[in-house]
């Protein structure tokens, strides 16, 4: 209720997300659409924060069909590079439904995963690093 009362929050209740909107500059827009209506609104904004209220622990992997292994738990199979069964293919952060839903876990998935495309378009055998640790 605190969060409602403030003038720049609106509450779109019965109303699911149809799009997010953008050009190059990053996101433009949201349109939604209230389930009684037969129009969608588009709300002008400039960034979006997608939460889904109830989504469970399992991560959304059905668009990948059986493309990569996966775990018992639903999550795309990765070893340490953060490469899937598919050489070449990678998987990072909830995708991979960790015990550790936090945005600094996927941030460290991709740092791992960028490092090691780096490698795999190269065509080196180790991480080139910016320094050792001796």
């Amino acid at each position: 209720q605190e969060l409602l009362s403030q003038g720049n929050v609106k509450h779109w209740p019965l109303t699911r997300l149809v799009s997010v909107q953008g050009d190059a500059s990053g996101v433009t827009g949201i349109e939604v659409k209230h389930k009684d209506k037969d129009e969608a609104d588009i709300i002008p904004v400039e960034g979006a924060f997608i939460y889904a209220a109830g989504g469970g622990s399992k991560p959304i992997t059905d668009f990948i069909g059986s493309k990569v292994e996966f775990k018992e738990d639903g999550g795309v199979l990765v070893n340490d590079d953060m490469e899937t069964s598919v050489k070449g293919v990678y998987a990072i952060g909830d995708i991979r439904n960790t015990a550790f839903k936090q945005v600094v876990v996927a941030a460290a998935d991709g740092c791992i995963a960028a490092m090691s495309i780096d490698k795999y378009l190269k065509g080196r055998k180790s991480i080139k690093v910016d320094w050792i640790h001796k």
